[in-house]
């Protein structure tokens, strides 16, 4: 097995299911897994509209609309934000993350409309729900900046519903460490994480993201997945993420991802 730096991760980060968030290939050691790799490179920034379905255990299905803005700097930091705009109970809230790739951390802050005020994404809550989906933030930390603990490797090559996949493995180290191993399918067309797997502390699957291979499309020489869905097999629940549009190299001002403008709403 090759170890693979843990940069090549945060290409392929599909929380909000485009790969846009940027990484150094030069430290991508496998040259197979780098030419890929290449063909996935992100801009500077992207924007989004998403309508997330979320299904509960008994088969109740809330819907809600999202906008996301991603933005990289110069020395290669990293800003997100997405705020809900339906429904109109949840319209504002808000969640924005920033990467300080020189300290190599990652600060995740949410913005309440009715509590009117920021909070840092700390303690237990790391472990909470991400505006009520199916995914935590510490699923998304897996898919993000990584710290220089984990290991990340790839193992031998797969296939996903009959189409090649390079498989990438990594063990995130803690004692409060919700799995055991986490484990990546990279297409080899697409160069797209078309299923993810994250393997509990029993050794069991314990949820599963899956991109609908169909529905990727080719958006300014990048490929898109439009639909992508997060099963949580213990909870019997999942997260539908359908992209209604998305630009590629938008006008975005850093103004934007201050906790000020989280406050305010602007965009």
């Amino acid at each position: 097995m090759r170890i693979i730096p843990v940069w090549l991760i945060v290409v392929w980060s599909v929380f909000f299911m485009t790969p846009v968030f940027a990484f150094d290939t030069s430290r991508i050691e496998d040259p197979e897994v780098r030419e890929c790799a290449n063909k996935a490179l992100p801009s500077k920034t992207a924007y989004q509209i998403q309508r997330v379905e979320v299904t509960g255990s008994k088969g109740h299905v809330r819907e809600s609309l999202r906008k996301l803005y991603w933005r990289r700097s110069s020395d290669n930091d990293s800003r997100v934000l997405v705020r809900v705009l339906e429904p109109v109970d949840d319209k504002g809230v808000a969640v924005l993350i920033n990467d300080d790739a020189d300290r190599n951390v990652v600060n995740y802050m949410t913005y309440s409309p009715k509590l009117r005020r920021v909070r840092r994404v700390t303690g237990e809550s790391f472990f909470g729900s991400i505006l009520g989906t199916d995914f935590t933030y510490e699923d998304f930390s897996f898919f993000y900046r990584v710290d220089e603990r984990e290991e990340v490797v790839r193992v031998e090559d797969s296939e996903v519903n009959g189409f090649p996949a390079y498989v990438l493995e990594t063990v995130k180290p803690g004692e409060e460490a919700t799995y055991s191993l986490v484990r990546f399918f990279i297409d080899h067309e697409y160069c797209l994480p078309t299923r993810s797997e994250f393997v509990g502390l029993n050794g069991e699957l314990r949820k599963e993201l899956v991109i609908d291979r169909s529905s990727i499309k080719k958006v300014d020489d990048r490929w898109v997945p439009y639909r992508t869905t997060m099963f949580d097999l213990k909870l019997n629940t999942n997260s539908v993420f359908t992209v209604e549009e998305v630009q590629i190299d938008p006008d975005l001002h850093d103004a934007m991802f201050e906790v000020t403008s989280l406050k305010r709403g602007t965009f």
